[in-house]
């Protein structure tokens, strides 16, 4: 049975659930999938975004607070729980949770502005990069994929195949797939994904990946969870990994990250989100995609030491040892 603390201060019903709510002018009610570091920052992030437009926390507005604990069977009933509170916008944290909404939400007057959603356009949540649609809008976290294949070949010299994880039955991963497939072709690199269909998978198929020079963990909502556990595998396999998230570079679990901020793809959807309460059209509103300056590497020095490795040239004045 899913164990999940529920604090509802608004109403006594509904189970299956973490809330948060105070009290003041405008409300947000923010969705998240589950609580993770990284989507925190995120969340983070945006409270930061609303609050640099003018919108600060007991003052002029209310946060209303609900997790599913990355439970997908609950994640429709978080949401109309949250649609009940009639919020003056919905904030949903990733692609599950924002493509849920398309369905549970029914009140097409509350807008939605999400984070992070790899790519939103072919998640079908808007028709382009450049405005929403009637109802979203929001900020990617989309990895150019040839930054983080050209960090790999900084870092560890010659890098002829890369291993990655998906998630098939996640619209994200999918997608990621598909960006690394073309950066590998452009780079002349051998990409090779395997599926993982739940987390009980995933030291096999990392085992499976032991033949290639990096295994890089895509910005997943299954396996970013799971990092110590691919991180246990791949060192006793001596096969470097590569974060999209800083998360388990400090404290040495993983040898290094090449990402995007989360918080600051947290604080964009904020801006925006300030944008549609002061009353601008949500399809007018643009969607933050990250471009390659946005992403900053960072190098456990833990894993440095242990595996004997030095910094080339490329990355000696990085500044991004941790």
């Amino acid at each position: 049975m899913t164990k999940v603390i529920f604090k509802f201060l608004f109403s006594t019903i509904c189970v299956g659930f973490a809330i948060q709510t105070s009290a003041k002018e405008s409300r947000v009610a923010i969705a998240n999938f589950g609580p993770h570091p990284a989507l925190e920052q995120v969340i983070k992030g945006f409270k930061t975004g609303l609050a640099d437009s003018g919108f600060k926390e007991g003052e002029t507005l209310e946060y209303e607070y609900l997790d599913a604990s990355f439970d997908p069977s609950i994640v429709a009933q978080m949401l109309t729980t949250l649609e009940a509170t009639n919020p003056d916008l919905l904030m949903t944290v990733t692609t599950p949770v924002t493509q849920a909404a398309m369905r549970a939400i029914r009140n097409p007057n509350i807008p939605i502005v999400f984070a992070p959603v790899t790519d939103p356009v072919d998640a079908g949540l808007v028709p382009s990069w450049n405005g929403g649609s009637e109802r979203f809008t929001g900020a990617s976290n989309l990895q150019s994929m040839e930054t983080v294949f050209e960090f790999a070949q900084d870092l560890l010299g010659e890098v002829k195949s890369v291993g990655l994880l998906y998630n098939p039955g996640d619209a994200n991963d999918v997608v990621n797939v598909s960006y690394a497939e073309a950066a590998a072709k452009k780079m002349d690199i051998e990409l090779v994904a395997l599926s993982v269909e739940s987390q009980a998978d995933i030291s096999v198929r990392v085992d499976g990946l032991a033949e290639t020079d990096v295994l890089y963990v895509i910005p997943s909502s299954m396996l970013q969870p799971a990092l110590p556990a691919i991180a246990t595998v791949a060192r006793r396999i001596d096969l470097p990994v590569i974060n999209a998230s800083p998360l388990g570079v400090a404290d040495g679990q993983i040898l290094a990250s090449m990402s995007v901020s989360w918080f600051d793809v947290g604080r964009e959807a904020g801006l925006r989100a300030a944008r549609v309460l002061n009353g601008e059209p949500i399809s007018s509103i643009d969607i933050f995609r990250p471009s390659p300056e946005d992403h900053s590497p960072f190098i456990s020095s833990i894993r440095l030491k242990e595996t004997g490795m030095t910094l080339s040239d490329a990355l000696a004045d990085c500044q991004c040892l941790r």
